[in-house]
């Protein structure tokens, strides 16, 4: 008696021939179902389901390949993580210092001077760029005074000199401080002194201050996108060793919007941060391809990059390693721009920040990829669980660990408690938030590996609390944090390099 035929009528050979290309192919999900239930041979209908087994068995030892060739690099990423560790108990962490600001001045601020002291200086807490520091000087009714263009002092690039007009009249006179420091954050101070008397009535100088809000807002936006974008790609692009959908199937055009998005963010991102700096246009410089200048600022150069590999990433047609590879660069750019440029030693903290970037970008695109894939999560797919679980939880750990780390080398435990700054309290929210996302963490683990079932209301909220952690840490680059060193500062001196966020318009953490 023959068997029904569908589509196709093989015999084992062709079976295993269709399985053979099927395997080479990486023919996934529904497709591969599609095509295993035409497969009907003329002399035992049990032969095609002996293949399907085999097929699923290797299957499950490539996926079992990739997942301990995951975790050997993550062995390996510890490793040097550990050594970096032990580096920062070697140096110790009073090479901290403090997000660009104005540790004192001469004159003080709101100093009475006899005489005219013909100079003001003004020590940073960070280098200084020389060709982005411009000092202004205004008199009593707000008129501003023609002044020389500034210097740094010589053999210490931190110090900021002005000379004064020689005949300057007796009254209260405004400074206006705008410089970008080493790790490309703009920052402005302002302080008055007097000369022989106080005027009675003193003009604030006309300036309008820079609003750091629409910075925090757009850089959100565009970085978000970004760290987002590569994470979830990544882990789908493992996914579909285990069967689950392509991205493109998962989101179809939301691809393109996010694309967009992160182009229109980091466009106006670029055009805030050049409005930020008074003392030169670096989109002037751009378009006069002035090098020396862009390279002055790291964060102009994490613009520029950024965008350029966003363009790349459009290009069609291109083998999936291109696009694996744009995106491993475009979240590892995100780490290169502000505080890493500005923290002794340089190369442990560019280390700390790629890794904790790249392990951000990771988590949270599990977390997105498997609330998009989780219907087909819950039919079984062990292989799946496994690689999915060991992943999370690798990408977690690492993110808190250089978290930790991070801020051992940026500063000290004894400054933190010791301080009241906008900094310490986006700190405890981040804290809070990746403590709430490890719980739900492990409530969602116990209930998959249980009943293979996932809560998506608790996916949905481990996302939320993610994105908070996001801008919390992303908001705290915007402000000035604390170290040893300003703790014990006289609080006159330190008032400006404690200001807050509305004066520094600093960018990535």
């Amino acid at each position: 008696m023959k068997h029904p035929v569908s589509v196709f009528v093989l015999g084992t050979d062709g079976v295993r021939t269709i399985m053979e290309k099927l395997l080479e192919s990486g023919e996934e999900g529904r497709e591969r179902q599609f095509l295993l239930q035409k497969i009907v041979t003329a002399d035992s209908p049990m032969e095609p389901y002996r293949k399907v087994d085999e097929f699923d068995r290797i299957k499950d030892e490539k996926a079992k390949e990739v997942g301990d060739m995951l975790m050997h690099s993550i062995k390996r990423l510890w490793t040097v993580l550990s050594l970096a560790f032990f580096l920062v108990l070697a140096i110790g962490t009073n090479l901290a210092y403090a997000h660009a600001g104005m540790m004192g001045s001469s004159p003080q601020d709101g100093e009475l001077l006899q005489t005219n002291p013909g100079q003001i200086s003004m020590r940073f807490t960070e280098t200084l760029e020389p060709d982005l520091v411009t000092i202004r000087l205004f008199d009593w009714d707000g008129k501003e005074i023609q002044m020389q263009r500034p210097t740094l002092q010589p053999g210490d690039a931190s110090q900021v000199n002005a000379q004064l007009p020689a005949d300057l009249a007796e009254g209260t006179y405004s400074v206006i401080v705008s410089v970008v420091s080493e790790d490309g954050h703009p920052v402005e101070e302002r302080l008055t002194f007097s000369i022989g008397q106080k005027s009675a009535v003193v003009v604030p100088p006309g300036e309008n201050k820079t609003d750091t809000n629409y910075l925090i807002v757009y850089r959100y936006l565009a970085q978000g996108i970004i760290l987002l974008g590569g994470g979830l790609y990544l882990i789908a692009a493992w996914g579909q060793r285990y069967g689950l959908p392509k991205l493109a199937a998962l989101i179809g055009i939301g691809r393109q919007i996010g694309w967009a998005l992160a182009i229109v963010g980091l466009i106006f991102l670029w055009f805030l941060y050049d409005e930020s700096l008074k003392a030169v246009s670096l989109t002037d410089a751009l378009l006069h391809l002035d090098s020396n200048l862009l390279m002055q600022s790291p964060f102009a150069v994490m613009l520029i990059v950024s965008f350029i590999l966003l363009l790349l990433l459009a290009i069609p047609g291109m083998v999936s390693g291109w696009y694996a590879g744009i995106w491993v660069l475009l979240i590892s750019a995100q780490a290169f721009g502000g505080h890493a440029w500005g923290i002794a030693p340089v190369w442990l903290s560019i280390v700390l920040r790629l890794l904790h970037v790249f392990t951000v970008a990771l988590w949270l695109g599990a977390l997105v990829y498997l609330l998009l894939v989780s219907k087909e999560a819950e039919r079984g797919n062990e292989p799946f669980k496994r690689f999915f679980l060991r992943l999370v939880a690798t990408a977690a750990v690492l993110a808190v660990v250089t978290g930790v780390f991070m801020l051992l080398v940026q500063t000290d435990v004894t400054s933190i408690l010791a301080s009241s700054l906008a900094w310490n309290y986006l700190l405890y929210g981040k804290i809070v938030s990746v403590v709430i996302m490890l719980a739900l963490a492990y409530r969602q683990t116990k209930r998959w590996r249980g009943s293979n079932q996932l809560q998506r209301k608790w996916l949905r909220w481990e996302i939320v609390f993610g994105i908070v952690a996001v801008l919390a840490g992303l908001w705290m680059s915007q402000t000035n944090y604390p170290t040893d060193a300003t703790n014990k500062t006289d609080t006159t001196n330190t008032q400006a390099a404690y200001a807050s966020s509305d004066k520094l318009g600093g960018f990535s953490r």
